[in-house]
């Protein structure tokens, strides 16, 4: 009798076992078919933002890129304009200099030389050399003063005209100066939009393997994080336009300020 009674006792503990696995698991099932519900109800909400986003950040990157390139393109013309200020007679002059350099070279050569040679024969106690060479070296010494003045006259004239180029392009090249730091910003904004956009890079490819592989809640995260950094994208995209646009208003007031 208690033999019997133990065993029915076990059947029924056994079988409660086996109804609270089953109850159990039909949780865990439901919770699980809730969670995929609820994944694709935000991959259904989050789609539109999800292609208008790409779509938008394309549009973007390609607006600043086109205000860059003829922002670049402008810089180049100012300073082509800046180079060319008096340069006729800029070359001329130096054209001038270099001749008149060239032109007394071998007398300026010749005076030196017997310059050395001179203190080289008073070191070794050679007074007689010295007298012959100090004769030969203050025969050519008119010409040498003379070939010296002309040398420092047209080396002058050299220097005046490219301090008077210098003084006309000031007022463009101070209107120019700030686009070196715009510049600088828009370098490390676009290092932050090219970190951001590998981040997000890898949140599109889990979604598009997680989509293939029927796993809702991994989609749906890896789409919401792809929205996220897409609109932090969105947000340096816009300062690196602005960035760009003063650089094109300091190209717009250095055109004003070129000479003539």
């Amino acid at each position: 009798m208690a033999k019997h009674v133990i065993t029915n006792g076990i059947r029924r503990f056994t079988g409660l076992l086996v109804l609270l696995a089953l109850l159990t698991g039909n949780s865990i099932q439901a919770a699980a078919a809730s969670g995929w519900d609820e994944a694709l109800d935000q991959i259904n909400e989050l789609y539109s933002s999800y292609i208008s986003l790409q779509e938008t950040v394309k549009a973007e990157s390609k607006r600043n890129q086109a205000l860059r390139k003829q922002n670049i393109s402008d810089l180049a013309a100012i300073n082509a304009r800046l180079e060319s200020t008096d340069q006729a007679l800029l070359s001329r002059l130096k054209t001038e200099a270099a001749a008149v350099q060239k032109k007394h070279a071998a007398l300026l050569e010749q005076y030196s030389s017997l310059g050395k040679q001179s203190a080289a024969a008073l070191k070794a106690g050679n007074l007689k050399s010295v007298t012959a060479l100090d004769l030969q070296r203050n025969k050519l010494k008119p010409a040498v003063t003379a070939a010296r003045a002309e040398i420092k006259s047209k080396n002058t004239a050299l220097t005046v005209a490219k301090a008077a180029a210098a003084a006309r392009n000031k007022p463009a090249k101070d209107a120019l100066s700030p686009i070196a730091g715009l510049r600088k910003q828009v370098t490390a904004g676009n290092k932050q939009v090219s970190e951001i956009q590998n981040v997000r890079s890898e949140a599109d490819k889990r979604y598009k393997a997680a989509v293939k592989a029927g796993d809702a809640v991994t989609a749906a995260a890896a789409m919401k994080l792809s929205c996220t950094k897409m609109g932090e994208v969105r947000t340096w995209l816009s300062q690196i336009n602005s960035l760009e646009q003063k650089i094109s208003a300091a190209l717009r007031l250095a055109e004003t300020k070129l000479p003539n």
